[in-house]
């Protein structure tokens, strides 16, 4: 099995807009447990911060088109020159739904077992962004 990328869609009752909203907002950010400090621009860092203050992820923006693509990559936290890994974001348009399909490519090597529970964690996390938008 290859352990280099975990790659997952989902389907969201939502259009692309509202779903960008779930991303972009803080007021709809917290309510998954955080928010992105940047400013959404090409370049610019990305932070998620939790609930508690603490900073979890760090990384750059890599690409951004509002309501269609969100890519950005992710160092260690404590170490802020390693990539661990890009995520890419990719919203598809269907008419009154949104098809959200979700990438992350590891820059380090991982065990079966790391890699299951990143798997598991995606499929959590989309979950939870879908019962967000879809509130909205």
């Amino acid at each position: 099995m290859d352990k280099s990328f975990i790659e997952k869609q989902i389907e969201i009752n939502t259009t692309p807009k509202i779903l960008w909203r779930a991303f972009t907002d803080p007021l709809v950010t917290r309510q998954m447990g955080g928010e992105y400090i940047t400013d959404w621009k090409v370049g610019s860092s990305l932070n998620w911060k939790g609930m508690d203050g603490n900073i979890y992820t760090n990384g750059i923006i890599l690409e951004l088109d509002p309501e269609k693509v969100f890519k950005h990559n992710l160092f260690n936290v404590d170490e802020n020159t390693k990539i661990l890994s890009v995520i890419t974001y990719k919203l598809h348009d269907n008419n009154g739904s949104t098809t959200l399909y979700a990438r992350e490519d590891y820059g380090i090597e991982m065990t079966d077992k790391e890699y299951e529970e990143a798997s598991e964690g995606w499929s959590f996390a989309l979950n939870i962004l879908r019962e967000t938008a879809e509130s909205l």
